[in-house]
């Protein structure tokens, strides 16, 4: 297994769990995790990481690639969407996202799923 496939899937797995941290704060604090059509993020991140994982570890077929242009699609635009919200309205939005050390998980949902493509667009040497 080479470094990329190794750091391709260490930020899958360290996206879904903040998905389970997520979830976690979910049930403590619901207004911390933010919705879309009354749909708990958590949930929508969770399935699209898994989505990519599954992606990654099938043979090169037509299910790979539909599972990966669904994980990747749904993560990226949905993270887009909220990380746009916030940008835009900050605090004053009904978005409160939540913290992990310090960081936004808006902010670290983005960056993962845009490493992610990145690291699956990358061609081998």
């Amino acid at each position: 297994m080479s470094f990329r496939e190794k750091l391709f899937f260490a930020l899958a797995i360290s996206g879904l769990s903040i998905s389970f941290i997520l979830l976690a704060q979910l049930h403590t604090n619901p207004f911390r995790v933010p919705t879309f059509s009354d749909v708990p993020i958590c949930y929508v991140y969770g399935n699209a990481y898994i989505a990519i994982i599954l992606s990654a570890l099938l043979k090169k077929s037509f299910l790979s690639r539909l599972l990966a242009s669904a994980g990747f699609s749904v993560g990226l635009l949905i993270s887009a969407y909220f990380l746009f919200v916030w940008i835009k309205f900050g605090g004053t939005s009904y978005i409160f996202p939540a913290e992990i050390f310090g960081i936004k998980t808006i902010y670290a949902d983005f960056l993962i799923f845009a490493a992610l493509l990145v690291l699956r667009i990358i061609k081998k040497p």
